[in-house]
């Protein structure tokens, strides 16, 4: 299951102590080309191109 598109989301992890918590934004979909997995590209704030993530990875922002 996939985060739908231009969901907030951040780092599901704890950022470490004195580091900011980036926010960012699903723009798209992609598959993992070895487990055909379904992976959420995310646009963080100031990034020039969306990186891949698994769903377990992100939180959503309220």
């Amino acid at each position: 299951m996939s985060l739908e598109m231009r969901t907030a989301v951040t780092p599901a992890k704890p950022v470490p102590t004195g580091k900011l918590r980036p926010f960012g934004q699903v723009v798209n979909h992609a598959t993992d080309p070895m487990t055909g997995e379904r992976l959420n590209m995310v646009r963080w704030d100031g990034a020039p191109k969306a990186l891949p993530y698994y769903d377990d990875e992100l939180a959503i922002v309220d």
